[in-house]
């Protein structure tokens, strides 16, 4: 798997597709996207043809996203640092503090107490789609691969937080780690009743597609730590409580933790262990399209070979609505909520959380002691994980080779894929020559930092070579810092 991934860069972040077209244009899509990735953003688009093909064919389309606590700005050891993560935690990986105050100043300005960080690929194993005048189906497969925490600034920091009648240290940390296989079958058509509602160059489209979900290992961990001074006693009063869940191969290194004695060694495993299904789910992604065309384009009368050049498209969708059920090596251990007087906090850290699998056990080493709680709740259940449903509403307004498009969109569900709230895409596409598209965009959500995005390439009648990437912006603009890239491995078009 690691050496498919050097070859094959792949995608993340909250964003609504990892695709190059998406990727360069922020990470929207809902009204935008009309391939077979459609499937997975807005099946509707399914049915709108900007190209005279048939069948379209890809293979290998991947991506990632990558950030970090400190910067790494050499791409190369970004690259190798991205792939180290990918695989389960090994303490050779360790990376220390380089300096403590830019880091503080990066991730926990403003007197945050909190810093959210996201790792994600996703891999298009290949897609299909067939277009008719009527109906247009598709088929896809995929592997997301999803590590987001987040981490209090009382780790790095033992200055204390201000809040207006006391003070905070907060040295809490929660980690979520997903793998999801799916395999996506969908399709298109107008919808006629509603057409004959609008006297214009219009038409409404639904799009369906329901989805076969194997999971991988999975990880949700939750470490509460929280110190508040008593000004009455000058004490500090210390909060802590965990709950994991895991399954997979994940769950052999828990055990290892919280009971050493019945299982003395720490197991070793590879990447491609935590590839291997531990469950069953389904799901499904829907979506509805407004289409309206103006000027001489008169696509959504089907002709065959009429393509939409001219229109404002309206687009709402849901996805990842679902659940899958992860049943091998189900583990769960649970302490309730504890407080005590201290005299001191804990110690801050050296060590950098970089968000791979088990990692947080190099953690809670420093921070925790199970065997100090006589009171726990250990259950080895199958345990039921909704897969990261969203809502998204997108808008596209497109004149020949301009786009100018727009996303909104909600996740519902807090996962390792997209933080919970309201995230917003907006970018544009250009054409200087038929064939060369340029393309840019930016993203803006909560607890996450922005970016930048930028691709290109070369998209013929018959192929595309398509490629994107994203810098890092913080406050003072754009970084060189690249937090994900794109690229497309074939996609032809018969």
């Amino acid at each position: 798997m690691t050496g498919l991934l050097c070859f094959f860069p792949t995608k993340s972040s909250a964003q609504l597709s990892y695709s190059p077209e998406s990727m360069a244009l922020g990470g929207g899509g809902t009204a935008y996207l009309t391939g077979f990735e459609a499937l997975f953003v807005n099946p509707a688009n399914l049915l709108i043809q900007e190209k005279n093909y048939t069948f379209q064919v890809s293979l290998l389309q991947s991506g990632y996203y990558f950030d970090s606590l400190e910067p790494i700005s050499d791409l190369q050891n970004r690259f190798g640092r991205y792939l180290d993560l990918m695989a389960p935690y090994n303490s050779d990986l360790d990376q220390m503090i380089s300096n403590r105050e830019e880091l503080i100043d990066r991730s926990f300005f403003e007197n945050r107490s909190n810093a959210y960080f996201l790792n994600q690929t996703e891999i298009n194993w290949f897609g299909i789609k067939w277009a008719r005048p009527e109906k247009s189906f598709a088929v896809a497969a995929r592997t997301r691969i999803g590590s987001r925490y987040r981490l209090g600034k009382g780790l790095y920091s033992a200055t204390p937080l201000d809040r207006s009648d006391s003070f905070l240290i907060n040295q809490s940390f929660t980690h979520q780690y997903q793998v999801l296989h799916e395999i996506s079958f969908g399709y298109a058509e107008s919808f006629t009743y509603l057409n004959g509602l609008t006297p214009s160059l219009s038409e409404f489209i639904v799009g369906i597609a329901p989805k076969l979900v194997v999971p991988g290992s999975f990880l949700d961990v939750q470490f509460r730590n929280r110190y508040t001074l008593n000004n009455q006693t000058g004490l500090w009063d210390n909060e802590i409580a965990y709950n994991q869940q895991s399954t997979g191969v994940l769950t052999d290194r828990a055990e290892n933790f919280f009971f050493p004695q019945i299982n003395p060694e720490s197991p070793d495993y590879s990447a491609s262990d935590l590839l291997r299904p531990t469950g069953i789910g389904f799901g499904i992604d829907a979506g509805i399209t407004y289409l309206i065309t103006f000027g001489d384009d008169l696509s959504v009368l089907r002709h065959e070979d009429d393509l939409t050049e001219k229109s404002l498209r309206i687009s709402l969708s849901v996805t990842d609505i679902g659940m899958v059920y992860q049943t091998t090596k189900p583990f769960e251990f649970d302490i309730e909520p504890q407080t005590s007087e201290q005299e001191e906090t804990g110690t801050v850290t050296d060590l950098l959380f970089q968000g791979a699998p088990n990692e947080h056990f190099s953690f809670l080493a420093d921070y925790f002691d199970p065997s100090a709680f006589s009171s726990f709740a250990v259950r080895e259940q199958a345990i039921e994980v909704s897969l990261p449903a969203s809502v998204q509403a997108g808008a596209l307004f497109q004149y020949n080779r301009f786009k100018l498009m727009g996303d909104v969109s909600y996740t519902i569900v807090d996962n390792a894929f997209k933080p919970s709230g309201f995230t917003l895409f907006s970018g544009f596409e250009l054409r200087p020559l038929s064939y060369l598209p340029i393309r840019a965009g930016t993203r803006l959500t909560p607890g996450l930092p922005g970016y930048l995005s930028f691709g290109s390439g070369l998209e013929t009648d018959r192929f595309d070579i398509l490629a994107a990437f994203q810098l890092k912006s913080r406050r003072g603009g754009p970084t060189s810092e690249l937090l994900g890239a794109s690229v497309v491995g074939v996609k032809l078009y018969l």
